[in-house]
């Protein structure tokens, strides 16, 4: 059977993640599971900045589940904050950043994006 056909289910103790321009990513749905979108926790230590990204292809939807920070999207600034949620269109820069406090968001992208597929860090 089709992985993406399959129910999925991830206990957090067994997240996979790894490492991107040193922001900690929780990959919540396999690659091989992933056919109308991708699934991650987003984790930035206190003081941390994700540099600027955009996907060509790809929609974003973030939900912050804790923490505070703040958001560059596009030319706007955003203060973050738990139960904050937004939408990243596709071609539209975003960086995140924290102060004093960690951040922890839920994220979603359709179609699909990976940190080898449709993922940019211009300049």
């Amino acid at each position: 059977m089709d992985p993406r056909d399959e129910v999925y289910f991830l206990d957090p103790e067994s997240s996979p993640s790894f490492e991107l321009q040193g922001v900690r990513i929780f990959q919540l749905l396999p690659r091989e599971a992933c056919r109308r979108f991708s699934a991650y926790r987003v984790h930035l230590e206190p003081g941390q900045v994700k540099k600027s990204s955009l996907h060509k292809v790809g929609e974003e939807l973030y939900f912050v589940l804790s923490g505070k920070g703040k958001a560059r999207l596009g030319e706007t600034e955003y203060d973050l904050r738990e139960g904050c949620f937004f939408r990243v269109p596709p071609k539209t820069l975003h960086e995140f950043s924290t102060g004093d406090e960690s951040l922890d968001m839920l994220n979603f992208h359709s179609p699909p994006v990976f940190s080898d597929h449709d993922t940019y860090f211009p300049g």
